[in-house]
């Protein structure tokens, strides 16, 4: 059986791979994993292998229930994505990008939810009878369901109609009823090998082999995420990752203008990527400090582009405080997620970089 479009997750694919082969595929999975790893991409693979009438490997790519699925036109699939409101042409974008690639699904919505509205939906379409025999539901970031409609898709998993089944994706499952998590097959997706993205990224996407290892790398493994730097100007934004902490040693006025620049130049989400740089530009700082030399021998340095930057960096400090650092800039980076302020979350991290770290004198 071929799951070749999902990259790495050899030990998930084998496991889905023995169900249908056995023909026991559960009523519900739940594919749970960090954000990029490729749980929608296994979903669909799963729900094409279910639809496939090849007599060889399933799924085929070639038959018309595998197209059908690959482009989310079939009668007997529904895709249920967090979205808020009821905007066709934002809905269109999303489903067509997900066709396009499912690693790369697009968010144009602040805030989305998985509503009960869309939970009745999938009632209505399980009290109809199958065009092809089977009704398979994917709900992609089921974390993102708001109460009641956890409480309508609880109902429907436990009196599941025998022609259905339903394909949750979470990188949260804490997040969810334990009752909906209990009446699921849990399967759980880890972070890809950078070797394994880098190939993606060459093979995929005929990025040049350095880019695809520093990509790779600072996705810290997420496929999706290292699609992301594809449009973003990743040397840019490193850069101004480095001068954020370099600003973050001089006085409030300072502070005050380069949190201005920040908000004017970039919207939320690439904020968000800076500061996750970085995090990454700060780990790469405490590896470099423990290294007999700073080589990189063992590949482990994301920046090793700039590896002379690094050193520098390190020597012009008497201490840094790491720990502290990471715990405060993921904590930021969380606070956007939740749409507080940015830049009260700026400021505050300012400050708090500011007291981790004691020049030389």
């Amino acid at each position: 059986m071929s799951f070749d479009f999902v990259i790495g997750q050899q030990r998930p694919k084998k496991i889905i791979q023995h169900a249908l082969q056995q023909n026991r595929v559960p009523h519900a999975y739940l594919f749970q994993g960090p954000i990029g790893v490729g749980k929608e991409a296994l979903a669909l693979e799963l729900t094409k292998a279910l639809y496939c009438t090849s007599s060889r490997e399933k799924p085929c790519d070639t038959c018309s229930a595998c197209q059908r699925i690959s482009q989310l036109q079939h009668p007997d699939v529904l895709y249920v994505f967090p979205s808020s409101g009821d905007n066709f042409d934002e809905r269109k974008t999303v489903m067509q990008s997900v066709a396009a690639d499912p690693y790369a699904r697009k968010k144009p919505w602040a805030a989305p939810l998985i509503t009960i509205e869309m939970i009745r939906e999938i009632r209505h379409k399980s009290n109809i009878k199958p065009v092809e025999g089977k009704l398979v539901v994917i709900i992609a970031e089921a974390d993102q369901m708001n109460i009641q409609a956890a409480n309508a898709l609880l109902k429907i998993l436990e009196e599941p109609p025998t022609f259905m089944h339903l394909i949750l994706t979470a990188s949260q499952p804490n997040a969810m009823l334990p009752t909906i998590l209990s009446r699921c097959q849990e399967i759980r997706l880890g972070p890809i090998k950078d070797t394994d993205i880098e190939k993606a990224l060459m093979e995929r996407k005929h990025i040049d082999p350095e880019k695809a290892t520093l990509f790779a790398k600072a996705s810290q493994g997420s496929y999706g995420r290292a699609l992301e730097w594809l449009n973003e100007n990743f040397t840019g934004l490193r850069n101004e990752a480095v001068d954020f902490l370099r600003v973050s040693l001089r006085n409030p006025r300072s502070q005050m203008e380069e949190v201005e620049s920040i908000i004017k130049k970039h919207d939320k989400g690439t904020i968000k990527k800076m500061l996750s740089l970085l995090l990454l530009w700060y780990r790469d700082s405490m590896m470099v400090s423990t290294m007999s030399d700073a080589s990189n021998s063992n590949g482990t340095i994301v920046n090793a582009d700039v590896m002379d930057t690094l050193r520098n960096f390190n020597s012009a400090f008497q201490f840094i405080n790491y720990n502290y650092i990471f715990e405060n800039i993921e904590r930021s980076i969380s606070m956007i997620e939740r749409n507080i302020q940015i830049n009260l979350i700026l400021i505050v991290l300012f400050n708090k970089l500011r007291q981790a770290m004691e020049l030389k004198d």
